[in-house]
């Protein structure tokens, strides 16, 4: 977290044997309240560092959208757009 509802992250996605690419937070990522009682909202959008496999040299951007309730349960949907090398 890096302020009031704010946070940065960075890590790793893997594909099974097809590989897996690395990224970072894109400014920072927002969590807060939702309305709906027991359950936050947020969104990040993550820039892609790394490729691995079949994404070596990939390039791109995922964007986050999730909730998480109150014991920990996340639902979180991505959109991805990733540029390989020809």
């Amino acid at each position: 977290m890096t302020g009031a509802g704010t946070f940065i992250e960075s890590g790793r996605i893997t594909y099974g044997k097809a590989g897996g690419v690395t990224f970072k937070t894109t400014g920072h990522g927002v969590l807060g309240p939702s309305g709906v009682d027991g359950l936050q909202r947020g969104a990040v959008i993550w820039e892609v560092t790394d490729g691995r496999g079949q994404f070596a040299g990939a390039t791109g951007l995922i964007t986050s959208n999730f909730t998480v309730g109150s014991k920990g349960e996340v639902v979180d949907n991505h959109y991805v757009r990733l540029f390989l090398p020809a």
